[in-house]
């Protein structure tokens, strides 16, 4: 079935565009797909339609900044973890039921692609994902940034170039677009940067603002899965093991799929994820 869309407003006056891919029979729970860090929810297209052909109703939500997001960072306007957590991810969800007819109870499942499973995993701790009857998370190539559980270039690239977006977001106000984004993360929020970049330094969410989320994350008990591709530089299983600390009473399951489509191939080429998705549901919410 065509893709139908949604505009959502955010309290800081900008709006995002999220993307509905219906299903046949509304039977199996709800799919929010996030994206990683630079990444538009166009590129996500294929794994939404092949979950909702498969009988999963599916949105697509956008991190604010990115994609049809008409957010823009600024020295005066900037957004963090928490911002995203408490409105872009409830708000997207909301939104995502009232299009489909779908009750505020009914079940949903985070598809969370790195930066999206950081911010989905503070997430999960919130009273609004209860509400919503959030019951689960996998990840795909979501993990901490976390330099020690890096190797090699990877290891040394980060650990500089998490320390240089820190430097320049505090001068600048904001982390620009242009040659010093390597990466290709696009125009990114100071505040994001910062609490992004001490992540990296520390594997600590204590210095997040917003939240006490050192102490709600450990109240997280819903299902929760961190998977990376087998040649995922961006990803290690030392990655996921770090994010996978931070919500020790949802037993979180930690685990590598073959196939090599990367840190980002995957969402283009579905049949990999999509599976260990319907098999996710199907043994830990029985659904």
């Amino acid at each position: 079935m065509a893709t139908t869309e949604v505009e959502i407003s955010l309290p800081d006056g900008s709006t995002s565009t999220v993307l509905l891919y219906p299903a046949q029979q509304q039977e199996h729970p709800l799919v929010v797909i996030w994206p990683g860090f630079g990444m538009g929810a166009h590129y996500y297209r294929p794994i939404a339609q092949w979950l909702a052909d498969r009988g999963y109703p599916t949105a697509i939500g956008e991190l604010r900044g990115q994609g049809s997001s008409t957010a823009v960072a600024t020295r005066a306007h900037t957004w963090s973890y928490h911002t995203m957590a408490s409105e872009d991810y409830p708000l997207t969800i909301s939104a995502a039921k009232e299009a489909f007819g779908l009750g505020r109870d009914y079940p949903v499942v985070l598809l969370s692609h790195s930066m999206g499973g950081q911010i989905g995993t503070l997430f999960l701790s919130s009273p609004a994902a209860r509400a919503l009857n959030v019951r689960g998370l996998m990840g795909v190539g979501a993990g901490s940034p976390y330099w020690k559980a890096f190797d090699g270039k990877t290891r040394r690239t980060l650990r500089v170039g998490a320390t240089l977006m820190d430097a320049v977001s505090r001068v600048m106000g904001y982390w620009p677009a242009g040659p010093l984004d390597i990466a290709n993360y696009g125009r990114q929020a100071r505040a994001h940067v910062a609490e992004w970049a001490r992540l990296s330094r520390t594997n600590s969410v204590a210095h997040i603002a917003g939240e006490d989320y050192v102490e709600a994350l450990l109240r997280v008990t819903v299902p929760v899965l961190y998977t990376r591709f087998n040649n995922d530089d961006d990803c290690t299983l030392a990655s996921a093991d770090a994010l996978a600390m931070h919500v020790p009473s949802a037993h979180p399951r930690v685990e590598q799929l073959e196939g090599g489509l990367g840190h980002n191939r995957w969402a283009r080429e579905p049949e990999v994820v999509g599976r260990r998705l319907i098999r996710f549901v199907e043994e830990e919410l029985g659904a």
